[in-house]
Parts: C-alpha cells; structure tokens; sequence
C-alpha cells in the first residue's frame, strides 16, 4: 500500500507574487518556499507563520502553510490552514484548497486502511469528493483527475475487502451458530443418552435386586425344605427309637416271664407218655 502514498503528486506550492504582498511579507514567504524546496518543512512553516502576520487574510500563504503542516505529518492542522484558504474567491486558490484538502484525506485514508479501521472507506470518500470539487473549479488539472482515480481505485479495493470481510464474518458467524447447534444437540444427544444409561442401569439394578430377591426366596424355601427334612428325619429317628424301646421292653418282659417260671423247668420239659390226654370237655346241660 506504500506504492499508493508515493504516486500522490506533489502539492502544488503557490508562489506569491510580489504585487501582492508588502515587501517583507514577499521576503519571508520567499525564504519560506526556499526551505519548503529544500524539505526544510518545519522552518518552512516559521515563516509562513511570520508571513501571515503581516498579511493575514493572504489565502495562498494559508495554503503554503496547510502545505507545510501536511509534509510534517500535520494533517489536522493543514486541514485548518486549507479550509480557511477556501474563502477565496479565486478558482485557482479554490481549486488548489480542495486538491489538497483531498491528499490530506487520501493519506489519512491510506494510513487507516493500512491499520485495518473501518472509517477509512469514509475518509477515502470524503477525498474524492474534494477532487471533484477541485476539477470543478479547474476542469484541465490531470493532477487532480489522476488523483480522482486513484482515490476510485482504492475504495473499490478497500469496499472489496470489507465485503470480504463481512462474507468472511458472514461465514465465521454461521460456522459458530453451526458449531452452537450441533454443540447442542451433542448435548441433547448426551442427555437423552444418559438418561438411557440412567435408566438401562436403574433396570439393571432392578434385574439383580429381582434376581437376589429370587437366590434368597428359592435360599429360603431350600432351608424351609431342610428343615422340613430334618425335622421328618428326626420324627422317624424318634418313631423308630420308640419302636425299639417298645420292643426292648416286651423282649424284656419276656425275659421276666421266662425267669418266673425257670423253677418249673423240669417239669415243663418231662414227656407226656404216662399222662392221660384231657378229654373233650362237654357242654353243661342245664335241662
């Protein structure tokens, strides 16, 4: 973009003719413009300044000084001095005012556009309107015309690269609302997805709470059973006990009997052959 400071044409520095001005104020702006020649712009400007006092309302001594504050980086002050150069009532000093009215804006421009500031299209725009004031007044200046074009051309450029911008904006704005959605729905997706877990684990927990439920309740009727077991083993154990109690008792009663009558053993065991066998008892008749 420095290329474009560089083309700027020289600002046209307006003599002062010595029929209008005193001598010394002649003298002074004389010396002024030497140094100005001389890129002696800040003693340059001394002596403008010392000019202006000895003819204030000279407007090409305003213009001389506008000049100067503009080699030293002034634009401020050189857009005071030339405005004030405006008042004229000459084309020429007209058209010269609003020519460099235009390069002070065009360099501002310039140098915003190179920092990257939005005003800078407006600053470029507000030039061009200069210089078409300036071919206005002075149809023929190609000074003013080749300026004209160069202030066109830098606004396209600088309008392009807004546009391109915004696009670029445009873009980064719908790539993050994009990214916004679909981090939203990533989170959805994740809700909905633990609230799946949550749930899936939650009938996990109910399987195996239902499943132990189960192992003790089938645990429970398994000891019930045993226990149903054991206490009919025990009550056949206690049947059988007392069953051979009962029989330790009559074989003991037996025994008994059998000592009782052990005295009559001989007699019990002597053959029957001299004993009459009993006869048939008859029945008693009563008639």
């Amino acid at each position: 973009m420095n290329h474009i400071i560089y083309t700027l044409i020289l600002l046209i520095i307006v003599s002062a003719a010595h029929h209008s001005f005193s001598d010394e104020a002649w003298s002074i702006n004389k010396r002024g413009n030497k140094l100005y020649k001389n890129r002696q712009y800040k003693e340059a400007l001394e002596e403008y300044d010392d000019a202006l006092l000895l003819s204030p309302s000279d407007n090409r001594l305003k213009m001389n000084k506008g000049s100067a504050h503009y080699q030293l980086g002034e634009f401020d002050k050189a857009e005071e001095a030339y405005n004030a150069a405006l008042s004229s009532d000459k084309k020429d000093q007209i058209a010269d005012a609003h020519y460099n009215m235009g390069n002070i804006l065009f360099r501002q421009g310039v140098q915003m556009y190179q920092q990257g500031q939005q005003q800078a299209l407006e600053k470029l725009k507000s030039a061009n309107d200069h210089y078409i004031k300036s071919l206005e007044k002075r149809p023929s200046d190609t000074d003013a015309k080749w300026n004209l074009q160069l202030a066109h051309q830098v606004m396209k450029q600088l309008e392009q690269q807004q546009q391109n911008q915004q696009d670029d904006k445009n873009k980064q704005d719908k790539n993050d609302q994009d990214k916004k959605d679909q981090n939203k729905q990533d989170n959805k997706d994740q809700n909905k997805n633990d609230k799946n877990k949550k749930d899936q684990d939650k009938k996990d927990q109910q399987q195996d709470q239902d499943k132990k439920e189960d192992e003790q309740k089938q645990q429970q009727e398994k000891e019930q059973q045993q226990n149903q077991d054991d206490k009919q083993k025990q009550e056949q154990q206690q049947q059988q006990s007392e069953i051979k109690d009962e029989q330790d008792i009559k074989k003991e009663e037996a025994r008994r009997i059998i000592e009782m009558f052990a005295d009559d053993a001989d007699t019990l065991n002597k053959p029957m052959s001299k004993k009459k066998a009993a006869g048939i008892r008859q029945p008693t008749q009563d008639w």
